[in-house]
């Protein structure tokens, strides 16, 4: 599905209501991209592996790694938060690929054996002399969707799968009720009142999938504890 088509399936919504449309599409595009990312926040906190990506990179000459930078290499994507960091290329130091870089608070650095790494701003940064001679890192993470490179091109395809692309249809269709001046407030607070119901509908099985996707997650969480034999 498309911008494009999450418009025009929004506008059909509204025709209901007399809903009145902009003259351009840059802000329900906008509203589109912004409403997606958000949506992939949030399956971000319920289980980051369900958009989990990983990106290699090098630390600089501070055993630092902004993570704004990774968006830069061909085919990264924007890094929601960080879930797990690993040695990828251990140099001279005393660590072996694959060794898990802890993420401490600058608070508290001491929380974790080394090596450790804080996370601040989006910058990923070596606590002391932790990693010395490590020239790069391997970052798992949740990513975010990019928003179009053209504000105006509605033909992006939507990240979000097809099966919840509803999700976007009525929050687009809530947006175009509330800018429509012509509905009465009291027949405009039904119509929000009746979006909102199924927008958390929606929601909810949107979530509950993420919440138990992947077999390991899946039996951890949703099977029974197995009952001990007399």
């Amino acid at each position: 599905m498309t911008y494009e088509e999450v418009v025009v399936a929004a506008m059909a919504r509204g025709l209901d209501w007399d809903a009145d449309f902009p003259s351009t599409r840059l802000p329900l595009y906008r509203r589109i991209g912004k409403r997606q990312q958000q949506l992939f926040t949030k399956a971000s906190k319920v289980n980051p592996d369900y958009y989990g990506v990983k990106a290699g990179a090098a630390l600089d000459a501070n055993d630092e790694l902004d993570l704004r930078d990774l968006e830069a290499a061909p085919s990264v994507d924007q890094a929601a938060g960080v879930q797990r960091v690993e040695i990828s290329d251990a140099g001279t130091s005393s660590y072996a690929t694959g060794d898990k870089v802890s993420i401490v608070s600058v608070d508290d650095i001491e929380a974790e054996l080394a090596p450790r790494m804080t996370l601040r701003d989006f910058v990923l940064k070596g606590v002391g002399t932790d990693l010395a001679n490590v020239v790069s890192i391997c970052v798992y993470y949740p990513r975010y969707p990019d928003m179009p490179a053209n504000d105006e091109d509605g033909s992006t395809v939507l990240q979000l799968s097809e099966t919840y692309s509803e999700l976007l249809v009525i929050d687009l269709t809530k947006y175009l009720v509330k800018k429509t001046l012509s509905i009465e407030a009291d027949v405009k607070a039904k119509i929000l009142e009746t979006l909102n119901a199924e927008e958390q509908e929606e929601l909810g099985i949107y979530l509950a999938e993420v919440g138990t996707f992947g077999v390991g997650q899946s039996r951890r969480f949703s099977e029974p504890p197995p009952t001990a034999s007399r």
